[in-house]
C-alpha cells in the first residue's frame, strides 16, 4: 500500500507541474510596474483646450507625456479600432492589404517551428527592421545556480517576418 501512496504522489507533483508550467507558458503578456507622475494636463487642439475623459488622465514618465490614444485620435477626428485578437490599434482608415500584427507573427513563428526549439523557450516580437519587417526572438533563460539566481539567456534565433506576405527568413 505504501508504494501505491507515493506512486500516486509523485504523479500527482508530476501532473500539477505540468500544468501549472503550461499556464505560465501560455501567458502572452507581460505585467510591467512603472514610476509615473500623474498631474493635471490641458491639451490644446487648435487652440481649443479639452480635457480627457475622467479616469482617462494622462501621466509622465521618463520625461514622455503619455496620453489617452482615442481622446487624442477623435480630437483630430480620427476614427479609432482596436482589434483583441491581433493587438492591433487602427487610427483612421483600415489598410488596403491584409497585414500581420506582431503578435500574429510571434504565432507564426511558434506554429512553423515550435518544434525546433523546447516548449518553455521565449518567442518574443524584438524590433521592426530596416525593411519593415518584424524580427522575432526565440530564446531562453537558463538559471545556473539556483541558489545566486546566476543565469545565462540560450538563443535559438532570430527571425524576419514580412508583415505584408507572412514569409518568414531565419536571420541567425
Amino acid at each position: 500500500m505504501g508504494k501505491l501512496h507515493l506512486k500516486s504522489f509523485v504523479s500527482g507533483v508530476c501532473l500539477g507541474s505540468v500544468l501549472f508550467a503550461g499556464i505560465t507558458y501560455a501567458s502572452a503578456s507581460k505585467l510591467i510596474s512603472l514610476d509615473v507622475i500623474q498631474q493635471p494636463t490641458t491639451f490644446y487642439f487648435d487652440g481649443i483646450p479639452k480635457s480627457p475623459p475622467e479616469g482617462h488622465d494622462s501621466f509622465l514618465y521618463k520625461n514622455t507625456t503619455y496620453v489617452p490614444l482615442r481622446f487624442v485620435a477623435e480630437n483630430l477626428g480620427k476614427s479609432v479600432i482596436y482589434d483583441g485578437k491581433t493587438a492591433s490599434v487602427y487610427i483612421g482608415q483600415l489598410p488596403a492589404t491584409k497585414m500581420l500584427s506582431k503578435l500574429q507573427a510571434v504565432e507564426l513563428i511558434r506554429q512553423t517551428y515550435g518544434q525546433d526549439f523546447p516548449q518553455n523557450a521565449v518567442v518574443e516580437y524584438h524590433h521592426t527592421n530596416e525593411n519593415g519587417h518584424y524580427v522575432i526572438h526565440v530564446y531562453s533563460e537558463i538559471v545556473n545556480n539556483v541558489s545566486t539566481g546566476d543565469s545565462y539567456t540560450r538563443s535559438y534565433g532570430w527571425y524576419a517576418v514580412n508583415p505584408s506576405s507572412g514569409s518568414v527568413q531565419r536571420i541567425l
